[in-house]
């Protein structure tokens, strides 16, 4: 069975690459890049109305609204989740209202869902539970650090899913900039059988980060082997 866009996760929207100048003292002078992939998925009873599980007060869910979310999400679909752990260079903004940037540790989960492996923790942000905007390279709020113009990025662990179930999880687009997923070419679907929850779950992402402004689309399909 196919789950489809409505019902489950829907699709990653819209990616988006930006470049810009930084020019520091002297002779020196760098060039930024940013990626930015906007995501639109399904969410449940602890969604706001901007898209987010980060609570009525945005500064996250109470443990047992996590654990009942994680438990929802889990025990029907895959959560597909990002790793920020290691990486300065990935943010997230709001797609709702100004595209304010959003502090991750805030987000779906911002604590550890008892139902969940053990590591995933406020350092991951969930794509299905929210709807954000993935940057990469944050050349506007200042926050982020920036990436290197026409050069190739490896994110080792970015992605992740987490399921109780027997689902194949494919990601696809035109891989132009975002190009691979756990040493898969997107743009030649990236699928992924039987996903699991264990420590193999952790997927690898290859950024090309070219120098101009471009958008292409990146859609996530779950399907149910049951």
């Amino acid at each position: 069975m196919k789950l489809n866009r409505r019902s489950v996760l829907g699709a990653i929207g819209l990616v988006g690459v930006g470049t810009g100048a930084a020019f520091g003292s002297g002779a020196f002078t760098s060039t930024t890049a940013e990626r930015a992939v906007e995501v639109n998925v399904f969410g449940g009873e602890n969604i706001g109305s901007d898209g987010l599980a980060n609570g009525d007060d945005g500064n996250g869910l109470n443990q047992s609204e996590t654990n009942t979310l994680g438990d929802e999400i889990r025990s029907n679909f895959v959560d597909v989740l990002v790793d920020t752990s290691d990486f300065n260079t990935v943010s997230f903004n709001q797609t709702a209202g100004d595209g304010a940037q959003l502090d991750a540790a805030n987000l779906f989960p911002s604590s550890n869902p008892t139902s969940y492996r053990s590591d995933i923790d406020q350092n991951y942000v969930s794509l299905v539970a929210n709807d954000v905007r993935i940057v990469f390279g944050d050349t506007e709020s200042g926050s982020g650090d920036s990436l290197p113009p026409n050069s190739t990025v490896d994110y080792d662990g970015l992605f992740a899913f987490e399921t109780a179930g027997d689902f194949d999880v494919t990601f696809q687009g035109d891989g132009d900039f975002l190009t691979q997923i756990g040493g898969k070419s997107i743009s030649s679907d990236a699928e992924f059988t039987n996903v699991t929850d264990s420590d193999d779950a952790q997927k690898n992402a290859v950024v090309e980060t070219g120098n101009g402004t471009e958008n292409e689309g990146l859609n996530i399909v779950i399907e149910n082997n049951a």
